[in-house]
């Protein structure tokens, strides 16, 4: 049986970094990108790709907000100072847009990625070097 298709999933540089105040967010992001390599593996003989994307903090995104405000709350930094530190963690010394995370997810969904399965995309500006 022959299909098509692809199964995008997000995770956060949680999956590969060790970093204070997340709980079980880590090991739940690298859980999930595990999956996305078996599922691959699982999937691809039926013409399905499985792919992932690793963002980090785009200040667009309110659920980043959400996620990211208590932890700058108890480290003593305000959310923009918060945000400058994590500017400061990347190569250009910016944050990821939504529009380009979205960019990237219509390329990775795109007959144009036909080659990429099993894999994550790491979108954390440099913050995790892969």
């Amino acid at each position: 049986m022959s299909g098509s298709g692809v199964i995008m999933r997000v995770t956060a540089l949680h999956s590969r970094v060790g970093l204070p105040r997340v709980g079980g967010y880590g090991p739940a992001m690298a859980a999930m990108e595990a999956l996305t390599r078996d599922l691959s593996a699982e999937l691809a003989p039926r013409g399905i790709r499985v792919v992932g994307i690793r963002p980090q903090a785009m200040p667009e995104s309110s659920t980043i907000r959400e996620a990211f405000e208590p932890r700058a709350a108890a480290t003593g930094l305000t959310w923009e100072q918060w945000q400058e530190l994590l500017t400061s963690r990347t190569h250009p010394r910016r944050l990821m847009s939504l529009r380009e995370m979205a960019g990237v997810a219509a390329f990775l969904a795109s007959d144009s990625a036909s080659g990429l399965t099993g894999t994550i995309v790491n979108l954390t500006m440099g913050s995790l070097d892969d």
